[in-house]
């Protein structure tokens, strides 16, 4: 429940032949995670799942490929087969989804070249709608003659006066034929021998040359038909083309829905990796396996093997702790807590999974910031009202709303309102001295489980230096405990006891000297960075405890930002005042409540996690039967 499952490192041995029948029960025993050997591999040379996994991966891409083209969606609901496919059958399943493609990447390539050329002709009729008024042969435009010197293209319309001008002085005329986005499209006309002159000009007038294509022959009208016949047949062409295409889908897709289970009933092999590894006709796999599940799997290769089979497990090594991966499970409810955690780290096989540290503490704590009773109904019930993404945030903003609505009983607050109900406790702007300790009393509980949850990970672990005598150990957490003390007697009595002073030098000098033991550097620099450390200890545990004062300073924001609505509506009619205070609510849910979300966040990171939770394990990875993986689609 606070820690990952307890792990079992397995080691199955059995004959090769049997492999691909174990990939199968493995992958759909769902419990199985694959683990590099452990054992020397010396006398275990071969790879047997190579030429498997080759064919397996071929005929996956094929399949994939064919899909895609022909937009069938297989039955993933169909059972898979009880036995995994041999190399032979594999290979003859291969054979057929390369045939099958090659016959689709003929229909995909003139699929392609029918686009294409739709394109081309669609850019052409664009390009066509520039000169439709002209009552001209458009070749006359293209063709080169003896003596006259014709130009189509481009300039900016500010130029178009200038450009009239400059050209006639030369013998040239400017015809407009349209114009685009600030571009004027012209025909410019004359004689060749001044073709020299006229660059220069056309040059200055930023003037830019189009080629008319070789289509383009004839009175526009005619050329327009003519694009409009070949887009027809190319639009028929493509119809007939789909039509072909959807009939290899009916008649493929009962043979493509076989093909993808027992593509899954294969893969299980696929993924056993470096895990796995033979000679002759014995083969070994290793892997991880949760505790509880050990009787099931001997008995489900047992059962399903033809051959004999032999599973062995253990408890992981001291030296390999590292290697275990963690699998973490929890109620549905508490995934979404368990995915924010994540979005931290993944915890150690040895580690606390700090996920109803979070949930908890995440939950009150939104509570004492945002305190209302009608906010937080509304924040309850968001997630049943609004579809989509919000769905699987659900229990998150359910338990914040029942939070906020939670101590908004305790504050006598309901959208801002505080006197439409009594308050079970006191209205935070009633008493904010009293809201600050608590908010300070609350960091210190808070830093305070967070070490000792630092020093249990460093026992188990066996770390115990670090344990004992580091700032984050016992050392620092008595520190921390006389500079409280120390503080509150300063506070009271105006001085320090002895014991407490006694208590915070001892402490003090274990975290110092251990930092000293634990530098490798000339005495002068260790010095020095012992000297900031140990400050840096010191200071570290005050902002950390001061900056839990920000769950009482929005707790007073929220109301603060009430009274400022109220009074903004008060200054306006019966209408403006009730549509301000529906603005102004809606402004204090929306932004106010993101913010504190991030703050929250913020706290549960940097002064929770950075102590007590490293985050760099690895989530255990089970093989699976997944026609999502297979497919390449999303779950």
């Amino acid at each position: 429940m606070f820690t990952p499952t307890p792990m079992y490192h397995v080691g199955i041995s059995l004959l090769s032949e049997d492999l691909t029948q174990a990939g199968l029960l493995l992958a759909r025993f769902g419990y199985f995670a694959p683990a590099h050997l452990q054992e020397e591999t010396e006398g275990l040379p071969e790879t047997p799942q190579q030429p498997y996994a080759d064919s397996f991966e071929s005929a996956r891409s094929h399949l994939l490929r064919i899909l895609d083209f022909l937009g069938v969606e297989p039955d993933t609901g169909e059972s898979v087969p009880e036995q995994a496919p041999t190399l032979a059958q594999l290979q003859s399943l291969e054979t057929w989804l390369a045939d099958t493609w090659q016959q689709c990447s003929a229909c995909a390539e003139s699929a392609r070249h029918y686009a294409e050329k739709l394109s081309d002709i669609r850019n052409l009729e664009r390009l066509l709608h520039r000169y439709q008024h002209l009552d001209l042969d458009l070749g006359l435009l293209r063709r080169d003659y003896r003596f006259l010197h014709i130009l189509t293209g481009t300039i900016p319309q500010e130029n178009r006066t200038r450009l009239r001008e400059a050209i006639a002085m030369i013998g040239y005329t400017l015809t407009e034929i349209s114009h685009y986005q600030g571009l004027l499209h012209v025909v410019i006309a004359g004689l060749k021998e001044k073709e020299q002159s006229l660059a220069t000009v056309l040059k200055a007038a930023d003037f830019h040359s189009l080629e008319l294509p070789e289509e383009f022959s004839g009175h526009p009208s005619k050329v327009a038909r003519h694009l409009k016949e070949q887009e027809q047949k190319i639009l028929q062409e493509q119809r007939h083309l789909q039509t072909e295409i959807q009939k290899k889908a009916g008649e493929y897709k009962e043979r493509l829905n076989q093909a993808t289970q027992t593509l899954l009933a294969a893969s299980g092999l696929s993924q056993f990796g470096p895990s796995l590894r033979s000679r002759g006709g014995l083969a070994h796999i290793a892997g991880w396996v949760p505790a509880r599940q050990i009787d099931a799997l001997k008995a489900s290769l047992t059962q399903g093997l033809s051959g004999p089979v032999i599973v062995e497990h253990r408890q992981p090594e001291t030296q390999e702790q590292h290697q275990v991966p963690s699998c973490v499970q929890h109620a549905r409810w508490l995934q979404p807590f368990s995915a924010l955690v994540r979005n931290f780290g993944v915890p150690r096989y040895t580690e606390v999974d700090p996920t109803w540290f979070f949930a908890i503490s995440f939950v009150t704590m939104f509570g004492m910031m945002f305190g209302d009773l009608g906010h937080g109904a509304i924040i309850f019930l968001a997630p049943w009202l609004i579809p989509g993404k919000l769905r699987k945030i659900r229990p998150v903003m359910m338990a914040a709303g029942v939070s906020s609505m939670l101590f908004g009983l305790l504050y006598g607050s309901v959208f801002g309102y505080e006197h439409l109900i009594p308050a079970l406790w006191l209205p935070p702007l009633s008493n904010p001295v009293l809201m600050l300790k608590v908010a300070f009393f609350w960091g210190v509980g808070f830093i305070l489980l967070a070490s000792v949850l630092t020093i249990r990970n460093n026992l188990v672990e066996n770390r115990f230096a670090k344990a004992f005598y580091d700032s984050q150990g016992i050392a620092g957490l008595l520190l921390y405990l006389s500079i409280l003390i120390g503080g509150w007697q300063w506070l009271e009595r105006g001085s320090i006891g002895l014991l407490d002073r006694a208590l915070f030098f001892l402490s003090l000098a274990t975290v110092l000297g251990y930092k000293w033991k634990e530098q490798q550097a000339p005495p002068g620099e260790r010095l020095l960075v012992v000297v900031i450390e140990g400050f840096e200890t010191f200071m570290n545990y005050i902002s950390n405890t001061l900056s839990f004062l920000r769950v009482a300073a929005f707790g007073l924001n929220h109301v603060a930002l009430a009274i400022a609505v109220f009074a903004l509506a008060d200054m306006l009619g019966t209408t403006g005042h009730w549509i301000t205070v529906v603005l102004g609510n809606l402004f204090i849910l929306v932004l106010e409540g993101a913010i504190v979300v991030i703050q929250v966040l913020r706290l549960e990171y940097y002064e929770g996690f950075s102590r007590f939770f490293r985050g760099d394990g690895h989530a255990f990875r089970p093989m699976r039967l997944s026609a999502s993986d297979l497919l390449n689609t999303k779950t």
